[in-house]
C-alpha cells in the first residue's frame, strides 16, 4: 500500500466513513504494530512528533471555526483519534510496515479439550482447556512474541541466542525468556496471574519495570487488584524432554547451562564438536547428564563446590 493510500484509509477510518474491511485493515494493522520493533531514531522520532502537533494543531482550528464546544466529549474523543492515527501513520510509514503485514493465528481449546500448538521455530505450547493465545503464523528476523489471552498453558521455547521470546499476559505483564520452559495461569476470573519456571530461565515485566527473574523450581504471583508480587519456591514443576538429535557437544553445553542455569567450561576446544544423539529429561540433575555424554566421548568432568560451575576435559 502506498502512503498516500495509506494515509487515505487512516482519514476514513478517523471519520467513520471506511467499510467494515477498510476498519478491519486499519485495527488488524494497529494491533501488530508492535511486531516491527524497528528502532527510531532521533529524527525520525522529531519527524513524528512534528506530525502529532500539526495534527493536534489543525484539528483544534477546526473545531474552533466551528465554534464547537471544546469541552464537548465528542471532541475530546475525535482529537484522541487524531492523535492515534498521527502516531500509527507516522509508525507506518518510517517502519515501511505495510509491506511487512503479520499474519495472526488464534487458537483456543474448549471445556475439556487439550490441544499443542508447534510455532515457526519449532518452540511447543500446550494449552490446557478453556485457553486462548494469539501467535505469528511466522516470527520476524528480530523478535518472538505472542499474546496470552485466557487460562493455562505450558510452554517449551525453541533456545535461540540472538531472538528473544515474549509472552504478553493481562495486566500489563509481558514473559521474556531465551529458551527455556515454563507454566503460565492467566484466568480473567482468578485474581493472581501465575508463572512457574521448569527449566532455564525468564524475566517478568510490568510494562517498563522488572517484577522478577525466575530460575527452576520458582513461581511467580502477581495480584491484579493490590498490584502486589510474590515469589515463591515449588518443590515439583512440569518435566521436559532435553532432546540433542546430532548435537554438537559446544550446543549440548549450552543448552544445559541455560536449562538448567549452571556453568560449563570445555577445556579442550578440539572437542566442541563431537555429535551427540540422546533424550533426557529434565528431572535428571545435570551430573547425570554429564557423566553419560563425557562417557560417550571419553571425557571427564569435575563440579565447584555449590554444581554451579562444571569442567570438562579428557
Amino acid at each position: 500500500m502506498s502512503e498516500e493510500k495509506a494515509k487515505q484509509l487512516l482519514e476514513k477510518y478517523a471519520n467513520g466513513q471506511a467499510s467494515p474491511e477498510e476498519r478491519d485493515v486499519v485495527e488488524n494493522w494497529y494491533a501488530n504494530l508492535d511486531a516491527a520493533k524497528k528502532p527510531i531514531g532521533a529524527v525520525q522520532k522529531g519527524l513524528i512528533r512534528e506530525a502529532m502537533l500539526n495534527n493536534i494543531k489543525n484539528a483544534v482550528a477546526s473545531q474552533a471555526s466551528k465554534k464547537i464546544n471544546l469541552s464537548s466529549k465528542w471532541v475530546r474523543m475525535a482529537a484522541a483519534l487524531v492523535l492515534v492515527a498521527s502516531v500509527a501513520f507516522s509508525i507506518w510509514k518510517l517502519s515501511d510496515h505495510s509491506k511487512n503485514t503479520v499474519e495472526l493465528i488464534t487458537a483456543s481449546t474448549r471445556v475439556g479439550e487439550r490441544k499443542k500448538i508447534i510455532l515457526s521455530d519449532g518452540s511447543e505450547i500446550t494449552l490446557a482447556p478453556s485457553a486462548k493465545v494469539i501467535y505469528p503464523a511466522k516470527f520476524n528476523s528480530r523478535t518472538r512474541e505472542i499474546s496470552m489471552i485466557e487460562g493455562e498453558a505450558f510452554f517449551a521455547i525453541a533456545h535461540e541466542e540472538n531472538r528473544t521470546f515474549q509472552v504478553k499476559l493481562p495486566a500489563h505483564l509481558k514473559v521474556t525468556v531465551l529458551g527455556t520452559s515454563f507454566l503460565i495461569r492467566a484466568y480473567r476470573a482468578n485474581a493472581h496471574v501465575e508463572v512457574a519456571v521448569s527449566t532455564g530461565k525468564v524475566a517478568i515485566q510490568k510494562q517498563a519495570t522488572l517484577l522478577g527473574t525466575l530460575v527452576k523450581n520458582q513461581k511467580f504471583q502477581f495480584n491484579k487488584v493490590t498490584g502486589k508480587s510474590i515469589l515463591k519456591v515449588i518443590q515439583h514443576t512440569r518435566p521436559v524432554k532435553i532432546d540433542f538429535a546430532g548435537a554438537t557437544l559446544q550446543q549440548v553445553i549450552q543448552r544445559m547451562e541455560y536449562t538448567y542455569n549452571i556453568k560449563i567450561l570445555l577445556s579442550d576446544k578440539s572437542s566442541a564438536d563431537l555429535k551427540t544423539t540422546a533424550t533426557f529429561s529434565s528431572e535428571q540433575r545435570p551430573e547425570e547428564i554429564l557423566d553419560l555424554i563425557c562417557s560417550l566421548h571419553h571425557l571427564k568432568f569435575d563440579s565447584d563446590q555449590n554444581h554451579q560451575t562444571f569442567k570438562i576435559y579428557k
